[in-house]
């Protein structure tokens, strides 16, 4: 249910170490966690380690935004997944370009990861492994939807930017340094809201009591996802040339 979660690697934005997120995590009894930073994946692999060492099952993402205009998470179902994820990110960031509000194909394959669109998006769009995220305070707009046709394309999105009202003073500042503004002048727009922070599984269920098959959506999108990594055994190419021999050889003629 914890679909867009932050750190401080979503820069001048998030307040939150990705040890203390994990950690907040397992205080409140959650299961599963995604870390989703704006247009970053700075510290997915360690967010992935510190979730497998706590027992939580982690989804790597990333929320696009260009400037401070939300646009849709992506989270990786699977390591294809956050591959294509990575590129996707790295390609346009290093091209500074703006990331395209919608494309053709989100992904390689539809089973290695989820788009989550904020919802104002047409649902008769939706592609089969795009959702619509719906925040705890747009439940009452629900009733405008044709919920029975689309029922399957709601999940829970309760984004997690801050600790408390302290930390979310600090995500104020750092949001004005990042607009080189005046607190005073720091429109409400490109802030998060004082309520992003971590609530009880029970809690966020209660929000949601009425649309259980949003919760159920959203579980199943979690149960979707799995990443695999073995941190115990080093990834770095013992030989270049594929024995030590050769690669003496090579070094001496270079």
């Amino acid at each position: 249910m914890y679909l867009n979660c932050k750190t401080y690697f979503s820069f001048r934005y998030g307040t939150f170490a990705t040890e203390e997120l994990v950690k907040t995590a397992v205080d409140k009894g959650i299961g599963s966690l995604a870390v989703t930073n704006i247009n970053s994946t700075c510290d997915v692999w360690d967010f992935v380690k510190l979730c497998q060492e706590q027992g939580i099952k982690p989804i790597p993402g990333v929320e696009i935004r260009n400037n401070d205009q939300f646009l849709y998470i992506l989270l990786a179902a699977n390591n294809e997944g956050l591959k294509w994820l990575h590129e996707f990110v790295s390609t346009h960031l290093l091209e500074k370009k703006d990331f395209p509000e919608n494309v053709e194909r989100f992904f390689e394959h539809d089973q290695d990861g989820f788009v989550i669109f904020p919802l104002d998006k047409p649902l008769d769009t939706l592609s089969p492994n795009e959702r619509i995220g719906v925040l705890p305070w747009e439940v009452n707009k629900l009733f405008a939807f044709d919920l029975k046709k689309y029922a399957d394309k709601f999940v829970i999105r309760h984004p997690v930017t801050v600790q408390d009202k302290e930390r979310h003073n600090l995500h104020r500042l750092l949001r004005c340094i990042q607009k080189n503004i005046l607190l005073s002048k720091l429109p409400p727009e490109v802030q998060a809201l004082e309520s992003e922070t971590f609530i009880s599984p029970g809690e966020l269920l209660e929000k949601f009591k009425h649309y259980p098959f949003i919760v159920t959506n959203t579980y199943k999108l979690v149960d979707s996802c799995k990443i695999e990594f073995d941190f115990s055994t080093d990834k770095n190419k013992r030989t270049f040339g594929g024995a030590l021999e050769d690669d003496k050889i090579l070094l001496e003629k270079l």
